[in-house]
């Protein structure tokens, strides 16, 4: 059983303290993992293009009882091989210092008495994530922000429609293979192999540089989520403020969005969505969700942050996971989405051919529903956005006019200030955005009496979203307060979609203040 243990063990990829150095195999490991991952590539192949093999091997007659010997004797040579490239691979492990280690470690997991000790130990290394030990499982907690996400996500039915029903199950085979893939490519292993040494890179950057810990955490559906922590309570003031990342489709938190609050000094969580990286499941809007919310239970029950002291950081695709927290949790510090957009479906549709529209639509509203415009309006908290001006990715042809996180910001607005954002503000204010937004277009004794007509109307009424502040507004008044709310929620960042967000673009959004006791209902 000993040996077994070095054969069947997880993939070493790092022992930290080592000055950020790869582990190295020896010879033995390194050459019987190579042929167990040759193998493992080969049938990952094989997989993907079974239905051909499968015709091509029926035509040339393999499917007949004089051909199960051959087949047997192929099976039963490959087993041989695998066989002794494991054990290979156990000798050469054996033989690895840095190994046996890890695996003491992992040995004294199965004691009560040595455990704590052996996931500190554990801690030296980076292997497969998915040998690592549960830190946080979601279902060993009770709380009403539990329940009340669970009461949101079922609100959300499907409803099946006879007469379309080619067209259903073309869109369920497409989401269900490649759509998903193309909307999420960062769960594609083939990526995530190549990305690998980046990724360990980056991982060790944060737990060696900045004392991170990587925490496994298991949600309401059984997907462990991939997260790393960095605390900086004791650090800075700022660190007392933790601030969730939630990355793009093809962002990892190993070498995404966290660099830039933590850079500010600000405690950062990062997770990967199901499907990346060490995370399990697939990237389905309900998995994401579940994911979220035990990423943000995990900060409350298991880290010790107040809901109030959360912010919630979300870039690209992540703006959905963001916003749906936010539902969740209402009373978090604060919501920033960068380079969001307010509906998938209008950013999917352009990107395939004009005749599947049908398809298309059914694919996402049934599947994948990414509507933040929608989501937005079940969060009356502070947000703020910030929207690329050379972004390649979710406006068409570079087009500012085109860029969705327009129609985001101008939803959100119109949602929360109906008698200012009529048609005349609207037509306005997409006219402002359709180029690049003036630092200043407004005296400071205009924004002055901007905010105040806020803090009055809101000290009188409450913040309560919708508000109905401005319903007996001239237009005049209407188009400078529109104007001032555009501001205070939207920022310009000159840059394309993937660049790193600098730190003086990552504020607090926003938020009317108002006398001691009024809060948002």
């Amino acid at each position: 059983m000993g040996f077994l243990r070095y054969i069947l063990g997880p993939k070493l990829y790092m022992e930290y303290g080592m000055g950020m150095k790869m582990y190295e195999p020896n010879g033995l490991e390194k050459f019987g993992d190579q042929i167990l991952s040759t193998l493992n590539l080969v049938w990952n192949i094989g997989f993907y293009s079974s239905p051909i093999i499968a015709t091509l091997l029926y035509r040339r007659g393999y499917f007949v009882m004089d051909s199960i010997a051959t087949l047997a004797k192929l099976s039963t040579s490959i087993g041989i091989i695998v066989a002794i490239s494991m054990v290979m691979r156990g000798l050469g492990r054996s033989q690895s210092a840095s190994y046996t280690k890890m695996i003491k470690a992992m040995e004294m997991l199965k004691s009560p008495k040595t455990e704590e000790e052996g996931k500190r130990a554990l801690r030296l290394f980076d292997f497969e994530f998915k040998n690592w030990a549960v830190d946080f499982d979601v279902k060993n907690i009770q709380s009403d922000d539990k329940k009340k996400c669970q009461a949101l996500a079922r609100n959300s039915t499907r409803s099946f429609r006879f007469a379309t029903l080619p067209c259903e199950i073309a869109a369920y085979i497409a989401i269900h293979t490649f759509g998903i893939k193309m909307i999420f490519p960062g769960s594609v292993k083939l990526l995530q192999s190549y990305m690998r040494p980046m990724l360990i890179s980056g991982r060790a950057k944060l737990i060696e540089e900045e004392n991170g810990k990587r925490h496994k955490i298991r949600s309401i559906d059984s997907n462990d989520i991939d997260t790393i922590f960095v605390d900086n309570r004791q650090k800075s003031p700022n660190g007392k403020t933790l601030v969730i990342c939630s990355e793009g489709n093809a962002g990892f938190y190993e070498i995404g969005i966290v660099g830039t609050p933590l850079a500010l000094n600000y405690s950062i969580l990062g997770w990967n969505h199901p499907g990346f990286e060490g995370s399990t499941g697939t990237p389905f809007p309900e998995q994401d969700k579940n994911a979220i919310e035990a990423v943000v239970q995990f900060a409350i029950y298991e880290l010790g942050f107040a809901v109030e002291d959360i912010i919630l950081y979300g870039w690209s695709i992540g703006g959905f996971a963001s916003l749906w927290a936010a539902s969740c949790f209402p009373d978090v510090k604060g919501v920033i989405l960068d380079a969001t957009f307010d509906d998938i479906l209008y950013l999917a549709q352009p990107r395939m051919p004009e005749s599947l529209g049908g398809v298309v639509r059914i694919a996402i509203r049934d599947y994948c529903n990414l509507n933040n415009a929608e989501l937005a309006q079940n969060y009356h908290g502070p947000i703020s956005l910030i929207r690329r001006t050379e972004d390649e990715v979710i406006a068409e042809d570079n087009q500012l006019d085109t860029n969705r996180g327009n129609f985001l910001a101008l939803s959100i607005l119109k949602y929360r200030y109906p008698f200012i954002f009529q048609t005349p503000q609207l037509n306005r204010c997409k006219q402002i955005l359709s180029k690049p937004l003036e630092i200043r277009n407004s005296t400071a004794s205009d924004d002055d009496l901007c905010l105040t007509r806020l803090i009055t109307f809101a000290s009188d009424q409450g913040k309560k979203f919708p508000m109905s502040i401005g319903e007996d507004y001239t237009d005049d008044v209407r188009h400078q307060m529109a104007e001032f709310l555009l501001r205070k929620h939207f920022r310009d960042f000159k840059s394309s979609h993937c660049t790193q967000l600098p730190t003086e673009y990552f504020n607090i959004p926003f938020d009317i203040p108002v006398e001691q006791g009024f809060v948002f209902t």
